[in-house]
């Protein structure tokens, strides 16, 4: 299994899908966000792992769907 590039969540938006929660998750920088499903059951550890190794999922899009959560960003 390959990784994405190291990067720090700035939103997630969760659906529920098929057989389980859907995240998209957009990172501080970089040209893609990462969508997977909810493995774990921690939320922080979900979006940590569909960072690491989610499917690339076009940004533009990703924008504007609606934001179930913000993380603040470390100055």
């Amino acid at each position: 299994m390959s990784t994405n590039v190291e990067n720090k969540p700035k939103q997630v938006s969760w659906f529920n899908g098929c057989g389980g929660r859907i995240g998209v998750v957009v990172g501080e920088n970089g040209e893609h966000a990462y969508i997977g499903v909810a493995l774990r059951h921690d939320e922080d550890d979900d979006v940590d792992h569909i960072m690491k190794y989610g499917a690339k999922f076009p940004l533009d899009a990703a924008l504007l769907l609606p934001v179930s959560k913000h993380y603040a960003q470390e100055s």
